[in-house]
C-alpha cells in the first residue's frame, strides 16, 4: 500500500485548469521536479465552483484471496482556507457493502462517514477504501460517497458523488461432481428401495446477482424414460444464492417384468451459462442399476391358515399350507434353509406334496429354475404338543365314605389324590353331584351332613396345548349314612302356604305344616321342647286343634329311639275387631257428605268404594265423600292385629235438586198472517225439566195454556208475557223449583224495535222481536244477523249466530268474547296456553305442556313434586246398551255407553274408543255426549275430566244396514291417572238380526308373472298361481274373482278389500288396476261392485311391480255385502296369493342365469345360458356362437342332469326322468368352447357354480 504524506498546497502542480498530484520532489539545479500520479482527474472550474469538492475515487479496488488485493481512495479538497480544522460529513452508498453485523461477510471495512482538515493548510483529505477478502465468486461492486455537510466552515459543499469500483480479480468458480458415497450412489436396483444419486457441486458459492446453470449429458447403457426416470435437479441451476453449493440428480429405475443385464446411466458436466464458473474435475460419473427380474416373482407365496399344530406326531403334506397358483415356469419348494433357500441339500422330499414328519420351520418359494432365482420366502412353523396324562385308578371299585357328622361310624374325610397315581400335576378336579370348589394342592372332599349317594370326581389335566386335549379319569365314591338310626339328616320341610297367625280360631293341625312323608318308614311326630324331642310328644288331639304357641316337628326311628333335626313351628291367634256402628248421611243435590263408624279392639278404620276390593279412600272413623251427584254406597271395615272385619255398608244419600229446566226467553206472532202465533211452553227448556206444571204470571192481557202447555197469542195484544214452571216432585231435604221465561208477543209484520228484522223473522231466528240488540254487547241485531237471513253469521262456527253470542261477553274467561269462541264454556278452546286451561291442574297450562313436549292430561309430567301428582290407578267403568236389541236391517237404534268413575278421585284425560262397524251408518239425529266431545271419524269420545264418583254418557245413533258386523265395541283407550281394572274397561252389544239362508260369494285370488308385453286383459291365458316368485324388477298381476253361489238372490253392494300399500310395508308397488263390474279405488283399496246376480262373475286385475327382494302376501277380503253371506259361508271369503320375490343373478358372458321357476307359468320355466357378452354401457350385445356340455348334481353329489356338444339358450327343465326335481339347491361343472375370437373372453373355460330352483 502506498504511504501518503499530508498534503499541502505546495504538493500540486496547477497546468490550467488541471491539477497534478506529486509523488515526489526532483531538486535540480534551477527548479523542483514533481512525480505525478494522474494530470487528468482532478480539474478546476473557474468561476462559482464549491469550496469543499469530492472527485472520483482513484483507480479501481481490487479484492484477491489471502488479502493481497488494493485499495480504492477518495480525495476531498477545498479552495478556501479557514481558521481551524473542518469536519467533512458523507454518505457511502454503493452495490458493495460494508463488513458489520448487518453484513458480517461485507466487502470492505466500514467507513466512518466523516473526514477532517487538521488546520488551514491543508487543502487535501483521504478517504481509504480498504477492501476485504471472500470466498464468494461475484461481479464488479461499487463504492459511492457523497459530500453532505462540514463543520466551522462557511464556504459551499458539493453534493456531487464520487464512486470507486471493487474489481474481484482471483474469485472463479468451479463445478464438479462429488464422487464420496454417499451422497454419490453409483448402484441403483429396479425393484428398489435404493435409486441412484449424482451430486454436483461448487467450490465456491454463487455471488453473483444471476443463476449459474450447468449444461449435461447423459449416456450410458441405460436409457432415460424406458429403464429409469429423472428426479431432484433435473436442471442443474445454482441459484445466487451464497449457501446453495451442491445439487443433486436422482436416476430412478423403472422396474419392468423383464430380465436385463446390468445397466449404466453416465452424467456429463459440459459447460455454464456463467463465465465466471468453469467445469472442473471431476465431471464425469456413472450409476450402475441392477435387474433383480426372476420368473419366480418378488412376492413370497402367500400360505393358508390350516393347522400348524399337532399332537404327538406329525405327518403332514407342505403343499397343502398354499392353496394359490405357482408363477408360471416356476415351482413350489420347501427348505429349512432361510439364510441360502437354493442349497438344494436343505430341501425337502419333492415326491408327491412334500410331505414331512418333524415338527420345525420350514420355508416355501417359488423356484425359477432355468434362471436359478428365487422369490422371496414364507416361513411355515410347524410345532408338535404332547398330550398330558391323568393317570390311574389306584383301586378298581369305587371307594366308601360317610356322611356322618363325625368319623365315630366310618371316614366322612377323603382325599383324592390318593385314589390315583402317575397323573401330571397342576390339574383340576370337578364332582357331580357337585361339591363346591376343590382345593388343587389337597382336594379333600369333607362328605359330612351330605346327601347319601354316588359322588363321581374327576380329575382334568390343565397344562395340554392345542390341538392336544386335556386328558381325564374319574373316581367314584360312594358315600351313604353310617349311622343305624334311619330317621335321617333333614328335618321336615314347612308348608309354608298354610296360615301361621290366624284370626279367632286355629284352624288347621300341627300335621298340616309337614305333608310329607318321613324316610325309611319312620313317621311325623311333634314335641313341646326341643331340648329332648322323644320324650315331649304332644298328645294327638292337641295335634288335630292345636293352641297358639311353639312346636317341633321331627321324624321318629322307633326302633332306635331317635330322631331327625326338628322343624321349629310358632302358631300365633289373634282377635278380629267388629264394627260397632256404621252412620250414613244424606243431602240434596250434589255435593259432600261426612259417614261416621266406630269399632273395638282399638281397629284401624278404613273407608272403600267397593263390598270387596279396590283402594282405600280414607283411614278413621269419618270420612268426607268426594262431590257425589247421586245416592252412592261406601264400605267401611276396621283391622287390629292383622285381622280385619267383614265390610259394613254405609250409605251416602243424594236426593236429586228438582229442575225447573232453564226456560229460554223467546217470542211470538200475534197474527198467523205473518207467522207462527202457536207456542209450546215446554219447547222453552234449554234442559230437561223435572216433573212440574206452568202458570201465567203476567202480561198485556191473562193468557189461558192450552193442553200439553200450548200458548196460542192469536190475537193478544204486543207485550212482554211472563210465565212460570215450578217442579212438582221435591223430597226433604230439597225444595221445588221456580223459574220463568219471557215471551215477546207482536204482529210480526212491523219492526217494533227497529233493529231491521221484521218480528216474524226474529220469532225464526230466536231474537227478542222487542229488543234491538238481543245479546246486549251494542250491536243491533240486524247487524249481526246480517244481509243473508236465511244462513245468519256465526262468526266462530259453534252454532249460536252472531246476533245470540255476545260480542262483550266471556263466558268461560278465557280471554275470547263468546262470538270469537267456539266454545263459550271451554277455557281451553279455542287458546289452551291461557292460565285457566290447565287440565291436570299442575300448575302449567295445557298450551305450554304441548309446547315443552309433557302431557297436559298428567299431573306428575313433568314435575313429580306437584301436590296433584298422584299417579296412584284409578277404576274406570264402561258400560254400553242399545235401545233395541232385536232390530233388523233399516231399523234406527241408539247406542248409549256410560262411563262411571269408581274412584274416590277425579281422572283426566279419558278417551274412549267406539268405532262404528260396517252394519251400521251414523242417521240425522245428533250425537249427545253429557260430557266431553265424540270425534265421530275417528271413533273417538274425549272427556277431559270426570269427578270422583261421577258419570258420563254418550248417545249414538244409527241406522242398522244389510251386511253387517252387528257388534258395536266401546273400550277405555286411555285415562290418567291409569285404570288397573281392566276386567270392566270393556263393553260390546251384538244386535240380534235375522240374516236370510242360502247366500254365498266365493272369492277366489290368483297370480302370475308379467311378461313383458302383457297388459290387463281380464282374459290372458297365462297360468295363474297362488305362489309365483319373480326376480326383483319384474311385474306380477293379480286376478280376484268373485262368484254368486247363492241359492236364489242377487246381491248386492259388495264391497272387496284389497289393499296395495307402500313398498315399505307391503313388497308392492301398484301400477294400474281394470274390472269388468264396478270399480277399484287405490287409494282406499275397496272394489265395489253393484249387484252381482245369481252365478255372476266379477273380475279385477290389479298388476305391481316388485323392487324388493323377500316373501310377501297379499290378501283379498270380501268386507260386506246386502244381504251378507249366510253363516258357514265365511271361509271362501278370504283368499291370498304369495309371492317370493328373488334377486337376479348377475349374468355375466357364458355364466348360468342360476334362479329359475320351472311352474310353467310361461316365465323363467327354464336354465338358461347367457349368450350376449355385455357392452362397456352395461348393456347386452350381440350373441356369441358357444359349443358346450354341462353336469348338474344335486347337494347329495347325485347326477340328475348331462348334456354335450350342446349349442341352445336353453340348458334344462328342472326334471330328471320325466318327473320334477325338488326345489332347492343344485350344483353345476360347465365346460364352455366359444366359436368366436372376443377380445378379453376366454375361448374355453370351465365355470363352476349353484343352481337354485324355486317353483
Amino acid at each position: 500500500m502506498l504511504q501518503f504524506m499530508k498534503l499541502k498546497r505546495e504538493h500540486f502542480i496547477f497546468f490550467g485548469k488541471t491539477i497534478g498530484i506529486c509523488k515526489g520532489w526532483l531538486a535540480l539545479a534551477f527548479f523542483t521536479v514533481c512525480f505525478c500520479v494522474s494530470a487528468q482527474n482532478y480539474s478546476v472550474t473557474s468561476g462559482n465552483t464549491p469550496d469543499i469538492t469530492i472527485p472520483d475515487g482513484i483507480a479501481t479496488a481490487t479484492e484477491a484471496e489471502g488479502g493481497n488485493g488494493s485499495p480504492g481512495r477518495f480525495i476531498v479538497t477545498r479552495n478556501t482556507n479557514s481558521f481551524g480544522p473542518v469536519t467533512v460529513n458523507y454518505n457511502v452508498t454503493g452495490t458493495a457493502n460494508p463488513r458489520n453485523s448487518t453484513f458480517p461477510n461485507g466487502d470492505y471495512v466500514e467507513l466512518s462517514g466523516q473526514v477532517t482538515f487538521a488546520d488551514q493548510d491543508q487543502d487535501f483529505a483521504e478517504i481509504v477504501v480498504d477492501v476485504l477478502p471472500d470466498n464468494f465468486v461475484e461481479n464488479n461492486e461499487t463504492v459511492t460517497v457523497t459530500l453532505t455537510s462540514a463543520t466551522i466552515f462557511t464556504g459551499a459543499v458539493d453534493p456531487t458523488p464520487a464512486t470507486v469500483t471493487i474489481s474481484d480479480v482471483t474469485d472463479v468458480g468451479l463445478i464438479s461432481l462429488d464422487l464420496t458415497e454417499p451422497p454419490f450412489i453409483p448402484n441403483a436396483s429396479e425393484e428398489g428401495p435404493t435409486n441412484g444419486n449424482f451430486r454436483i457441486v461448487l467450490d465456491k458459492p454463487n455471488g453473483t446477482s444471476a443463476p449459474v446453470t450447468v449444461n449435461y449429458t447423459l449416456t450410458g447403457t441405460a436409457a432415460n424414460g424406458v429403464d429409469y426416470t429423472l428426479d431432484g435437479a433435473v436442471a442443474i441451476t445454482f441459484d445466487p444464492d451464497e449457501s446453495q453449493v451442491t445439487r443433486d440428480l436422482e436416476i430412478v429405475p423403472i422396474d419392468d417384468t423383464e430380465l436385463e443385464d446390468l445397466e449404466t446411466v453416465v452424467l456429463i458436466l459440459n459447460g455454464t451459462d456463467n463465465p465466471l464458473f468453469s467445469i472442473g474435475t471431476p465431471s464425469t460419473a456413472e450409476i450402475t442399476i441392477t435387474d433383480n427380474d426372476c420368473a419366480a416373482g418378488d412376492v413370497a407365496p402367500v400360505l393358508n391358515n390350516n393347522d400348524t399344530v399337532f399332537c404327538d406326531t406329525v405327518q403332514v403334506d407342505l403343499d397343502t399350507y398354499y392353496d394359490g397358483a405357482r408363477p408360471t415356469g416356476t415351482a413350489l419348494i420347501w427348505t429349512t434353509n432361510n439364510t441360502d433357500p437354493l442349497n438344494q441339500a436343505d430341501w425337502s422330499d419333492r415326491t408327491g406334496l412334500s410331505p414331512v414328519n418333524a415338527p420345525g420351520s420350514y420355508y416355501a418359494f417359488f423356484w425359477d429354475e432355468p434362471n436359478n432365482c428365487a422369490s422371496p420366502t414364507a416361513e411355515l412353523i410347524l410345532t408338535q404338543n404332547t398330550s398330558p396324562s391323568a393317570g390311574t385308578l389306584v383301586n378298581a371299585s369305587p371307594t366308601s365314605a360317610c356322611n356322618n357328622d363325625t368319623d365315630e361310624f366310618g371316614p366322612n374325610v377323603v382325599n383324592l389324590n390318593t385314589l390315583i397315581t402317575g397323573q401330571d400335576g397342576g390339574g383340576i378336579w370337578t364332582s357331580s353331584p357337585s361339591v363346591g370348589p376343590l382345593p388343587t394342592n389337597a382336594p379333600s372332599v369333607n362328605f359330612a351332613g351330605r346327601t347319601a349317594g354316588r359322588y363321581q370326581f374327576t380329575y382334568t389335566t390343565a397344562t395340554a396345548v392345542a390341538p392336544c386335549t386335556e386328558d381325564s379319569i374319574v373316581v367314584i365314591i360312594d358315600v351313604t349314612d353310617c349311622d343305624p338310626c334311619v330317621a335321617g339328616n333333614t328335618a321336615p320341610v314347612l308348608n309354608t302356604n298354610v296360615p301361621r297367625t290366624f284370626c279367632d280360631d286355629i284352624t288347621t293341625t300341627l300335621d298340616d305344616y309337614a305333608p310329607q312323608a318321613g324316610p325309611n318308614g319312620t313317621v311325623l311326630r311333634w314335641a313341646t321342647s326341643s331340648d329332648n324331642p322323644t320324650e315331649n310328644f304332644v298328645p294327638a288331639n292337641r295335634i288335630a286343634d292345636p293352641l297358639e304357641g311353639t312346636y317341633f316337628g321331627f321324624y321318629y326311628d322307633a326302633t332306635n329311639d331317635c330322631a331327625s333335626p326338628i322343624l321349629t313351628l310358632s302358631l300365633v291367634q289373634n282377635t278380629t275387631p267388629e264394627i260397632l256402628s256404621a252412620t250414613g248421611n244424606s243431602r240434596c243435590g250434589t255435593g259432600t257428605l261426612q259417614l261416621t263408624a266406630t269399632a273395638n279392639e282399638d281397629a284401624t278404620i278404613q273407608w272403600f268404594s267397593r263390598a270387596t276390593g279396590g283402594t282405600v279412600l280414607q283411614t278413621g272413623p269419618s270420612f268426607t265423600t268426594p262431590s257425589i251427584q247421586q245416592t252412592t254406597s261406601y264400605f267401611v271395615e276396621g283391622t287390629a292385629n292383622g285381622c280385619t272385619s267383614p265390610r259394613t255398608e254405609v250409605i251416602a244419600e243424594v236426593f236429586p235438586q228438582p229442575s225447573a229446566g232453564v226456560p229460554v226467553n223467546t217470542s211470538s206472532c200475534n197474527s198467523a198472517d205473518f207467522g207462527v202465533t202457536v207456542l209450546d211452553l215446554d219447547d222453552t227448556f234449554s234442559a230437561t225439566a223435572d216433573v212440574g206444571a206452568w202458570s201465567f204470571i203476567s202480561g198485556p192481557t191473562p193468557i189461558t195454556l192450552g193442553a200439553e202447555n200450548i200458548v196460542d197469542f192469536q190475537g193478544s195484544a204486543n207485550g212482554t208475557y211472563v210465565f212460570s214452571y215450578t217442579t212438582s216432585n221435591a223430597q226433604a231435604p230439597c225444595e221445588n223449583e221456580t223459574a220463568e221465561v219471557s215471551i215477546s208477543v207482536s204482529s210480526c209484520d212491523t219492526d217494533d224495535d227497529n233493529d231491521g228484522l221484521l218480528g216474524g223473522l226474529e220469532s225464526q231466528l230466536d231474537t227478542d222481536p222487542n229488543n234491538p240488540d238481543t245479546d246486549g254487547d251494542g250491536i243491533n241485531d240486524g247487524v249481526e244477523v246480517g244481509d243473508d237471513t236465511a244462513n245468519p253469521l256465526d262468526g266462530d262456527g259453534d252454532g249460536i249466530i252472531d246476533a245470540l253470542d255476545s260480542n262483550i261477553l266471556d263466558t268461560d274467561q278465557d280471554g275470547v268474547v263468546d262470538q270469537l269462541d267456539p266454545a263459550n264454556e271451554n277455557a281451553c278452546i279455542p287458546d289452551n296456553s291461557n292460565g285457566l286451561c290447565d287440565t291436570d291442574q299442575d300448575g302449567i297450562t295445557d298450551g305450554q305442556e304441548e309446547a315443552d313436549g309433557s302431557n297436559p292430561l298428567d299431573a306428575c309430567d313433568p314435575d313429580i313434586t306437584n301436590g296433584n301428582c298422584d299417579p296412584t290407578p284409578i277404576d274406570l267403568e264402561v258400560l254400553k246398551e242399545v235401545d233395541i236389541l232385536n232390530a233388523i236391517a233399516g231399523d234406527a237404534v241408539v247406542f248409549t255407553v256410560t262411563v262411571n268413575n269408581l274412584s274416590a278421585r277425579s281422572v283426566f284425560g279419558i278417551t274412549i274408543g267406539d268405532m262404528l262397524e260396517t252394519g251400521f251408518i251414523r242417521n240425522d239425529n245428533p250425537i249427545v255426549a253429557s260430557a266431553g266431545s265424540y270425534d265421530a271419524e275417528a271413533g273417538v269420545w274425549t272427556i277431559p275430566q270426570l269427578n270422583a264418583t261421577g258419570s258420563a254418557t254418550l248417545q249414538i245413533p244409527v241406522t242398522v244396514l244389510e251386511g253387517g258386523p252387528y257388534n258395536n265395541v266401546a273400550e277405555l283407550l286411555e285415562s290418567f291417572p291409569l285404570d288397573d281394572n281392566p276386567t270392566n274397561d270393556r263393553a260390546e252389544i251384538i244386535l240380534e238380526i235375522d240374516l236370510p239362508e242360502g247366500i254365498d260369494l266365493v272369492l277366489e285370488k290368483l297370480g302370475r308373472i308379467a311378461e313383458p308385453n302383457d297388459s290387463l286383459s281380464l282374459s290372458n291365458g297365462n297360468r295363474s298361481l297362488t305362489a309365483v316368485n319373480p326376480l326383483i324388477g319384474q311385474e306380477v298381476i293379480f286376478t280376484l274373482r268373485v262368484t254368486n253361489e247363492s241359492v236364489q238372490d242377487t246381491v248386492s253392494n259388495i264391497q272387496v278389500l284389497d289393499t296395495i300399500a307402500n313398498v315399505s310395508q307391503s313388497g308392492f308397488e301398484f301400477l294400474e288396476a281394470i274390472a269388468d263390474t264396478g270399480e277399484y279405488n287405490p287409494s282406499t283399496g275397496i272394489w265395489l261392485i253393484p249387484e252381482l246376480a245369481r252365478n255372476g262373475v266379477a273380475i279385477l286385475e290389479i298388476r305391481v311391480a316388485v323392487p324388493t327382494m323377500g316373501t310377501f302376501q297379499n290378501t283379498a277380503v270380501i268386507n260386506r255385502s246386502s244381504p251378507a253371506d249366510s253363516e258357514g259361508n265365511y271361509d271362501n271369503n278370504t283368499s291370498m296369493v304369495t309371492v317370493n320375490v328373488s334377486e337376479r343373478s348377475e349374468a355375466e358372458f357364458g355364466i348360468i342365469f342360476n334362479q329359475f321357476s320351472p311352474n310353467n307359468d310361461g316365465v323363467n320355466d327354464n336354465l338358461k345360458l347367457n349368450k350376449r357378452q355385455t357392452n362397456e354401457d352395461g348393456t347386452l350385445g350381440d350373441e356369441v356362437d358357444v359349443l358346450y356340455s354341462i353336469k348338474i348334481f344335486n347337494r347329495y353329489g347325485s347326477l340328475v342332469f348331462e348334456g354335450s356338444q350342446l349349442t341352445d339358450e336353453v340348458i334344462w327343465d328342472g326334471s330328471r326322468n320325466g318327473k320334477e326335481v325338488p326345489d332347492g339347491t343344485y350344483f353345476y361343472v360347465l365346460n364352455l368352447n366359444v366359436l368366436e375370437e372376443i377380445e378379453g373372453i376366454d375361448a374355453n373355460s370351465v365355470k363352476k357354480g349353484w343352481i337354485q330352483i324355486i317353483r
